[in-house]
């Protein structure tokens, strides 16, 4: 009920008249559209889905190839990655790339160098771990320490964040190597926590054949290695062995794989930290796999290696251990993931991407990452788009369900036509590398590849969020201040993500806070939201509630930019109202029941009568004092019938 007097004499005087105004126009409580002329000024709609934006990491003139990405256990904001590169004539040495904000800028070198300034010399192969102490480190293929040709394994560890790196460590006991392939167990749940694994191929030189598996580990950043052991593998036929990948789970298992000639996949699994082996199945899966020489006639080929990795997740998918691979498929080169929950005694199979044109298409080279949400995303070149299978581009792969259905997303956005590099790598005619590299940042996804769009092989990178963005531009009526061109006051909104389909249920919802001087609502939402068409409902303590024109489209990775502020026409039904600083969403309904009217301008005179100061709804104009100025408002709007408009 109303209070008998405001203590105020002015207010009441002004309130009584705008309440018998309000008398004579009568209450309406059916739902009525705005009937203000909205026409007077109409700008473009801006509903923007903008494309997933492609940058070199670190843009040079030299050769960056076989890429890799690592995050720092402690600071996912901490993100390193590789490169082979070709610094000095006649041979390689490792670029270094770092970033400490998550993706969006980089810094480094095309050649590491040591405690002297003396650039490494690195002939392959380089990988990337970082420990949990922050020691980064890389291993790759060395020179042996007395000339000759038997390749060993090498590494090099940095505690200073790259600026330079140790003396070459060689582990102990290695024949002839290549291929090595590497790993850290960064789970705290682990006995093993903290070690890093190096598992490579024994290789017989004149003859070009692998003579078995073999690992190392580390107990202390990459400082010391335990002696080279043999991986035991039943089958004593271990020509054509090549390492695949390496992973571990939450209880410190380690798994090692490899692919052999003979169209199989082998697996191998310790729960001793490598030291002897549970499992050993040199055919745990059988594939199709090798070498294929893809474009230009045949100049060019690219060795995709298989990618292994465990779900450590906690999720419904925990402990799951997943492979992918290259699959002979309707459209000839399909990527196949297997998975696994029961240490690889049976698998199901799933094809990864999802282009199913029936033509032949080639999708190579993946590199796979399991986000802390379970996720699986497997990154990799695709030729879908191409007529001659000549020119590729980056494809995301990405399942939600343990790898039972994946969604595509197109992540280049240009496209990539592989050519033979300026030198021969490794002097093989038309190689240009096996691997490329994902790293999960803070909410991140950071695939790392190479392409020669630039004019010579180089780094790219693309910074894709995990969970869906949005940028919203919005402005409470009431908040506006004409005089300065800014809301009073920066305050929160809600806003709700429905289906473009009746009856339009909500599927995710987030809060955020309304800039104050760019009206910008800024809003990460929690679910793994599926690419698709969605509308957006805006809550505003003391606003109408305002849905957009139309559904807007989310892309996985992409923020999607929607700006209500331009025109009415970006709002269902028009239900916006013009001020100064643009198109605005009324004022006046403190009660959120979907229209301004007498019951608002109630709360609002009951409020006033009692001197209301701080954060309330019937503060419609956000000065923090409720006064006659927001009944103004209110009335207003109340006076027009002015209320919520859905779909």
């Amino acid at each position: 009920m109303l209070k008998p007097e405001l203590r105020n004499p002015s207010i009441r005087i002004i309130t009584i008249l705008l309440l018998l105004v309000i008398a004579g126009f009568g209450y309406r409580s059916e739902l009525i559209s705005d009937p203000f002329d909205h026409n007077a000024i109409q700008q473009p709609l801006r509903n923007d889905l903008p494309g997933i934006s492609n940058f070199r990491i670190f843009p040079s003139s030299l050769l960056q190839v076989e890429t890799s990405a690592f995050t720092k256990p402690t600071n996912s904001n901490f993100i390193a990655a590789t490169a082979i590169t070709n610094f000095y004539a006649g041979g390689y040495t490792t670029g270094f790339y770092l970033s400490t904000n998550n993706g969006l800028n980089w810094t480094g070198t095309d050649h590491i160098v040591d405690a002297l300034g003396n650039t490494v010399v690195t002939v392959g192969d380089p990988t990337l771990l970082i420990s949990p102490a922050g020691n980064i480190i890389i291993p790759y293929i060395a020179l042996p320490p007395s000339g000759g040709s038997d390749l060993k394994v090498g590494v090099r560890y940095s505690v200073n964040n790259g600026i330079n790196w140790s003396p070459l460590v060689y582990i102990p006991k290695v024949d002839t190597a290549d291929k090595p392939i590497s790993a850290i167990d960064n789970s705290s749940t682990s006995p093993y926590y903290g070690r890093s694994y190096i598992a490579y191929g024994e290789l017989t030189f004149n003859q070009q054949q692998l003579k078995g598996l073999n690992l190392s580990y580390s107990t202390n950043g990459g400082v010391s290695w335990d002696t080279s052991r043999r991986i035991t593998i039943s089958n004593p036929d271990y020509r054509h062995r090549i390492t695949a990948d390496i992973t571990t789970n939450t209880a410190g298992n380690l798994y090692v794989s490899w692919y052999t000639n003979r169209s199989y996949i082998g697996l191998a699994k310790s729960t001793n930290g490598g030291v002897s082996w549970a499992i050993n199945n040199d055919t745990a899966l059988s594939t199709t796999l090798g070498k294929y020489s893809l474009v230009n006639n045949g100049e060019v080929y690219l060795q995709s290696l298989p990618g292994m990795k465990t779900d450590n997740t906690g999720g419904a998918y925990d402990g799951s251990l997943y492979i992918v691979n290259l699959q002979s498929g309707s459209d000839s080169i399909d990527l196949m993931l297997h998975r696994s929950t029961n240490d690889g005694s049976s698998w199901r199979n799933t094809i990864v991407n999802q282009d199913n044109t029936g033509l032949v298409k080639f999708q190579v080279m993946p590199a796979m990452n399991v986000d802390k949400y379970g996720g699986i995303n497997v990154f990799y070149y695709d030729a879908r788009n191409s007529s001659a299978n000549d020119s590729f581009e980056v494809y995301l792969s990405r399942s939600v369900d343990g790898g039972i259905t994946f969604e595509d997303t197109k992540i280049s956005d240009h496209k990539i036509r592989f050519s033979q590099p300026p030198v021969f790598l490794f002097d093989v005619e038309g190689y240009i590398g096996s691997y490329i590299g994902v790293s999960e940042g803070n909410e991140k996804l950071i695939p790392v590849w190479y392409d020669n769009s630039s004019g010579t092989y180089q780094a790219w990178t693309a910074n894709l969020s995990l969970l869906p963005e949005y940028e919203v531009t919005v402005i409470p009526e009431g908040f506006y201040d004409a005089s300065t061109g800014k809301l009073r006051m920066k305050d929160t909104a809600k806003v709700y993500l429905r289906s473009s389909l009746p009856p339009y249920a909500i599927v995710d919802s987030a809060k955020g806070t309304i800039d104050s001087v760019s009206f910008k609502l800024n809003l990460k939402f929690h679910s793994n939201l599926q690419s698709g068409n969605y509308y957006l409902e805006i809550q505003h303590r003391n606003t109408i509630e305002t849905w957009n024109a139309s559904p807007v489209n989310y892309t996985f990775g992409s923020k999607v930019i929607y700006d209500f502020t331009g025109t009415d026409s970006s709002a269902f039904g028009n239900n916006l109202k013009l001020t100064g600083g643009g198109w605005a969403m009324f004022s006046g309904d403190v009660n959120k029941d979907g229209i301004v009217d007498v019951k608002d301008l109630i709360n609002i005179y009951n409020a006033g009568v009692n001197f209301l100061s701080g954060y309330y709804p019937e503060d419609c104009n956000g000065d923090s004092f409720v006064d006659v100025s927001d009944i103004v408002i209110a009335y207003n709007n109340s006076v027009n019938f002015v209320s919520m408009i859905r779909p």
